[in-house]
């Protein structure tokens, strides 16, 4: 006999839970058939009265049909279902390696911290927004709830893989956790294209690279950061990379108010907690 792959995991699948379920339930009337009666009896009337009594003799027959149904829904491998949250905080292994969990709680945590709870904002373009989540980003992940009660775990985990594994600066969080940081807090912001073309072309300027500024921040940029470092201190790169992330933030958040004036209700904010947000003490860490 071969079990099936990812079995550790099978108690994830519905079809397994109802199984479980039915199993426990038919060995409880078997074992103490008058505790279904008493539990029955002790259910409010006006329960009981939009329920008919011959309803137990039913419900193994519905879970043994919920199963099947169960069963035929695709559903994700159990391990894909697992939270990315989980994955950094220690659950299972790191999808990255180095010092990528304990920065990544961090920044989702201070992220989550300005951002706030709930937000629809008429003149704000995203319309509904949670923990700076706006609702078609969550939809695009799967979820499909209310936003007003987007659980945590499920906005920490599309921050996580959205704004740091998707546009790859998971790699450059144990080069430089610092300008990591600024990256993630503007991608959260307005998208990785501008931030990630903004480091490329910081990146150029500061170390005379000759990198593509495509928005792309893969391995030849993470490299190219990196051999900087060497060069010129790496303590040294970070406070001006963060400076010029900075200044190229400030002119882009100009440039939005002067395209949509509905946005300059947000400017302030903007400028306030998004602009200098990070601390250049933080540069001192960094190591190359």
């Amino acid at each position: 006999m071969k079990l099936i792959d990812n079995w550790r995991h099978a108690w994830r699948l519905w079809s397994v839970r109802l199984s479980a379920f039915g199993a426990l339930l038919t060995a409880l009337a078997a074992a103490a058939p008058d505790t279904l009666l008493q539990i029955w009896n002790g259910l409010p009337e006006d329960v009981r009265s939009l329920l008919p009594e011959s309803v137990a003799h039913v419900i193994p027959t519905l879970l043994f049909v919920a199963t099947i149904v169960a069963r035929l829904i695709p559903q994700k491998p159990a391990a894909e279902r697992q939270s990315l949250w989980n994955s950094i905080s220690g659950k299972v292994a790191p999808k990255a390696a180095g010092g990528i969990a304990a920065a990544a709680l961090a920044m989702i945590a201070s992220v989550i911290a300005v951002e706030g709870g709930y937000v629809n904002h008429p003149a704000d373009p995203g319309g509904e927004t949670h923990m700076g989540i706006t609702k078609v980003v969550a939809i695009q992940n799967g979820y499909t709830g209310p936003m007003r009660t987007l659980p945590r775990e499920v906005a920490e985990s599309i921050y996580y893989r959205r704004y740091l594994i998707d546009p790859g600066y998971a790699a450059l969080v144990p080069i430089d956790a610092a300008v990591t940081e600024e990256l993630f807090d503007t991608t959260v912001n307005m998208g990785s294209a501008r931030p990630s073309r903004w480091f490329q072309a910081s990146t150029n300027a500061v170390c005379g690279t000759t990198l593509t500024v495509d928005g792309r921040v893969g391995p030849g940029t993470i490299a190219a950061y990196r051999a900087c470092q060497s060069r010129i201190g790496a303590a040294n790169l970070c406070a001006v990379t963060l400076d010029q992330l900075d200044a190229a933030q400030g002119f882009e958040y100009a440039r939005l108010v002067c395209v949509n004036p509905k946005l300059k209700v947000f400017y302030k904010g903007w400028i306030a907690h998004r602009v200098g947000n990070v601390d250049r003490a933080k540069c001192q860490a960094v190591v190359t």
